[in-house]
């Protein structure tokens, strides 16, 4: 395994990080952490919404149940919201860990998450969801969210601070100036690099990074078979290969939302192989970008948007509208149209254009345009 320069609690921060947000069940959980333990892919990012079922049924109760009896080969980092999961704050939800406003209301939160996890301490908490300048401001109001992190960490309950969120490159190194932050895991993967010279500038200033969507959502690696052939003198076996080395050889750790031990030795597998040189990814980057005309207003697939007022599988549209933009798969077209037939969940006519996605989604896809476009080209 390939590893980055960062150190975090005392362990050093492999190139694979493990994203705990699509596991199917508390059975996947385990299977994919001790998979990748070995490894020493240790980093387990967390939240209280994740996989949530029921106060007993989460992704937090599921990471604690795989990492009993053996705490210490972990980094854990749990997390909770100012805002209500899009730009603003909503409505008070602790349960879920979002609007959580208050230095009390933070303290809850640190102390639900440490006993859903069944350990004693977070090694990293994190400011999450940070989508929109105001919500960074509003961590920072006197008797708020940074004040009851601080007090927790001066407590021993937490070592490091961080920060997770869909912001621009200027609102990241607001971050970094800010002089509290260790950690930020933000958006980041060969097809969407925007964020890249922010990201430099955190790594400057000794700041960890984690890319989340290193694959696009699943794009890039459900896309590998069209690209194979094309791919075949960069020295890859994949687009998934390419994109995960690609982001490891830029000194950032991938955050792979793996689903099953199979998907852990994939990706294990793939960033233990040698790395490139910065300078040499991102000759590999911009080739890439000129084999593929990368789909206006992509979808990552983060399912903020969700629940729809309509029922609408809104991020299972978009991902075939993703794969119909950009390699004009007619798989992917015969895929909406056989889903729309049996699921009402994926009637992109029954979008009322509502707009209440589109005020949630972290990256401002225009959803109901995007929903008649669908109709029009892949029906």
């Amino acid at each position: 395994m390939n590893f980055t320069r960062f150190t975090l609690a005392g362990q050093s921060l492999a190139s694979l990080s493990i994203g705990c947000m699509r596991w199917p069940s508390r059975e996947a959980a385990a299977e994919v952490i001790n998979t990748c333990a070995p490894h020493g892919v240790t980093y387990l990012d967390t939240s209280p919404a994740y996989c949530f079922q029921t106060p007993e049924e989460n992704t937090e109760c599921w990471v604690g149940a795989a990492i009993a009896g053996q705490r210490e080969r972990f980094v854990v980092s749990a997390k909770c919201a100012v805002g209500g999961g899009g730009n603003e704050i909503g409505e008070y939800n602790p349960e879920r860990g979002f609007s959580i406003t208050t230095a009390d209301q933070v303290r809850g939160m640190i102390d639900q998450s440490m006993r859903r996890l069944g350990v004693d301490h977070l090694d990293c908490y994190q400011l999450w969801a940070v989508h929109a300048p105001a919500l960074f401001d509003a961590a920072h109001r006197p008797g708020g969210w940074l004040e009851g992190v601080l007090a927790a960490r001066d407590e021993g309950l937490i070592t490091h601070i961080g920060i997770t969120g869909h912001a621009d490159g200027d609102e990241i190194r607001r971050w970094v100036d800010s002089g509290w932050v260790e950690i930020i895991t933000v958006p980041f993967n060969i097809m969407n690099t925007g964020r890249l010279e922010a990201m430099q500038y955190a790594m400057d200033n000794d700041i960890a990074v984690i890319a989340m969507n290193p694959l696009a959502g699943g794009f890039l690696g459900a896309a590998s078979g069209p690209l194979a052939e094309k791919m075949a003198d960069m020295g890859v076996s994949s687009a998934a290969d390419l994109a995960l080395r690609y982001v490891a050889s830029l000194g950032i750790s991938a955050l792979g939302g793996m689903t099953s031990a199979f998907e852990a030795e994939m990706n294990t597998t793939t960033l233990s192989q040698p790395l490139w040189s910065p300078e040499e990814a991102l000759e590999l980057g911009a080739r890439f970008t000129q084999l593929i005309e990368s789909a206006p207003h992509f979808c990552t697939g983060c399912a903020y948007c969700l629940p729809c007022t309509e029922d609408l599988d809104i991020p299972g549209i978009l991902r075939l509208r993703n794969y119909h933009k950009t390699f004009d798969l007619e798989s992917a077209r015969r895929e909406y149209r056989d889903k729309s037939r049996r699921d009402e969940r994926f009637q992109a006519d029954r979008c009322t254009a509502c707009g209440t996605c589109e005020g949630l989604c972290p990256n401002s896809l225009p959803v109901s345009t995007l929903m008649a476009e669908v109709m029009r080209e892949m029906v």
